[in-house]
């Protein structure tokens, strides 16, 4: 694993193979170890596959993972809708550096992944940069204010494939905005149904709450872009 700083920000760089496509994904402050861990899980599910794990890290979970200002649902911490300048970043200067020292002229297909806050970002940041070829969005928070609304007006990027992931439990919670997520994540998988951009999808329901080995969740959306790609 290589770790590089990209304008400010810590990116995890690991690349199996060559020629493989490259997933951008969004994890908090101090990730080595987990992107460590995650990738242990994706070398055994991706047996075989060629990739590059690109693992950028942000400094504020729930500001710059947010894709637009919403309130606290738990304690004091607004959401600051600081995801435009995530994506923004990601598109100007993460995506570019990976293809200019990784890609064979630049052409290479770009995923994104993400878990939780950063799978929501993750998700929204498809469908609005409309330049990426599938997402895995794990336990992702769709519960979000404003998230319906979003994604009934969505379009997917065309011949995209799209894993979405859920605990069993995650929607059996006692604040009733997280457990709408349930819900949430079943409407989001019969837009895509309805999306003709959208050539290959999966919902896939894990036992267990929203912490529940979370490493192997992302690992296997991930593992199913490359093994669908």
């Amino acid at each position: 694993m290589k770790t590089v700083s990209i304008l400010g920000r810590t990116c995890y760089i690991v690349q199996r193979g060559a020629d493989g496509p490259v997933i951008f994904w969004g994890v908090g402050q101090n990730g080595a170890r987990e992107v460590e861990q995650t990738e242990e899980y994706l070398q055994t599910l991706a047996a075989g596959k060629a990739y590059i794990l690109a693992a950028y890290e942000v400094q504020d979970w729930n500001r710059d993972f947010s894709p637009w200002e919403a309130p606290a649902l738990v304690g004091t911490q607004n959401f600051a809708g600081g995801g435009e300048r995530t994506l923004d970043w990601l598109l100007k200067e993460c995506v570019p550096y990976i293809k200019h020292n990784y890609g064979e002229k630049g052409i290479m297909d770009c995923f994104l992944a993400g878990y939780s806050l950063a799978g929501l970002f993750s998700l929204w940041a498809f469908y609005k940069a409309g330049c990426f070829k599938g997402i895995a969005c794990c336990s992702g928070s769709l519960w979000y204010p404003g998230w319906e609304e979003f994604m009934a007006k969505a379009q997917a990027p065309p011949c995209s494939a799209v894993y979405l992931s859920l605990g069993g439990r995650e929607e059996h919670t006692r604040n009733k905005a997280m457990a709408s997520v349930g819900n949430a994540m079943r409407r989001q998988e019969q837009y895509l149904r309805e999306d003709n951009g959208v050539v290959r999808h999966k919902l896939e329901w894990n036992q267990g709450g929203h912490f529940a080995n979370p490493r192997q969740r992302i690992a296997k959306g991930i593992g199913w872009l490359l093994q669908n790609s």
